[in-house]
């Protein structure tokens, strides 16, 4: 088992901050790796090599009892004090292969204690960074890339990204021997624009089986065009209280396109959550003890009004039924079936 913990630059006042451990029956390993995309050029012509390379953390479950466990740092030193300084107008104190993608500029780290938990449920969940838009990644020769190069009120700007991300994944694909598009399938989620790069991925590649999106804004062709083999693929749609197929015109436009195309499709709803509950903020700022101290208006725009501990179980337990049945038909739609009394804040809208 691996408890995260969270780097010193975060909070001045204690010298560290453990993190929950996982609840699944899994123990997790952790790893970060950097991937180096030899066959292409870096699209932003900003990294100090002309290759596209990426980083990613990999957290994979673990049978058995650990004969040994450590804590290791939630964040490198250098990107928890720039993710702190990000925060501080917010008036922060200063098994199957799964793929996750963030919000735009956002670091994965943010949401490592959600893949983890994912990870204890028997999947080998990545996370990515998407270097010169995520906004920063550390490399290990030290580099640093900076994000903030997406221009979200330039739709050509947001498109070039998202392409990029779809880019990314391929490669990942790749690097991880998935090679036979129609005979391979892996599953991915997302939050915020990850949750359109899941889209935009899903629609690029075969090999992506099922999908997740989570409270993200849907933008690209694949809003009309749907999937190239649409074939048993399953599509998730988890918005924030709120946030759903008729209050969003781009989520209303795929939903039509994928009825058209026989996708198996559902629709969420997280009563009392926020776009920010769907990362590991909320956790922190439980297991931390300051969501108190962050004003109502912050909290609920921030955090959303749920529990972090108990967000993140939610979403580990639904992701699980949901890999399970893309994976699998034969175990059946599990949570996805419909409203559950031991889920009394998610509601089944679709």
């Amino acid at each position: 088992m691996i408890p995260l913990i969270l780097a010193t630059l975060l909070f001045g006042t204690c010298e560290a901050i453990l993190l929950l451990g996982p609840k699944g029956p899994f123990n997790v390993s952790f790893s970060n790796h950097e991937l180096v995309d030899k066959s292409r050029k870096d699209p932003w012509n900003l990294d100090t090599i002309p290759q596209r390379r990426i980083m990613i953390s990999e957290f994979s479950p673990v049978s058995g009892d650990c004969s040994k466990t450590k804590t290791i740092p939630y964040m490198s030193p250098t990107v928890a004090g720039a993710e702190d300084n990000i925060l501080l107008p917010y008036g922060w104190p200063a098994g199957i292969l799964v793929l996750f993608s963030g919000g735009l500029n956002t670091t994965r780290f943010f949401y490592s204690a959600i893949a983890q938990e994912v990870a204890s449920r028997g999947f080998n969940a990545l996370t990515i960074d998407h270097p010169f838009e995520t906004d920063i990644v550390e490399f290990p020769d030290r580099t640093i890339a900076y994000g903030g190069h997406t221009n979200t009120s330039d739709l050509s700007s947001i498109l070039f990204s998202l392409d990029i991300r779809s880019q990314d994944v391929s490669f990942i694909l790749n690097e991880f021997g998935f090679k036979e598009r129609e005979k391979e399938k892996v599953a991915m989620f997302g939050h915020s624009f990850g949750g359109a790069a899941t889209a935009a991925a899903m629609g690029n590649d075969s090999r992506i089986a099922g999908g997740v999106n989570l409270d993200g804004l849907l933008w690209g062709p694949v809003i009309e065009t749907g999937f190239k083999s649409p074939g048993n693929k399953k599509f998730l749609l988890w918005g924030a209280e709120g946030h759903n197929s008729s209050s969003d015109e781009s989520w209303g436009k795929f939903w039509s396109t994928l009825n058209k195309q026989g996708v198996w499709k559902r629709e969420l709803s997280l009563e009392g959550g926020a776009h920010g509950s769907f990362w590991d903020l909320p956790l922190v700022a439980d297991v931390a003890g300051i969501r108190d101290g962050l004003g109502n208006e912050t909290e609920e725009g921030l955090l959303g009004l749920l529990g972090g501990e108990r967000v993140v179980g939610v979403l580990a337990d639904y992701l699980r039924d949901f890999f399970r049945w893309v994976m699998d038909p034969r175990r059946g739609e599990g949570l996805l079936r419909g409203e559950s009394g031991e889920y009394p804040a998610v509601g089944v809208l679709n």
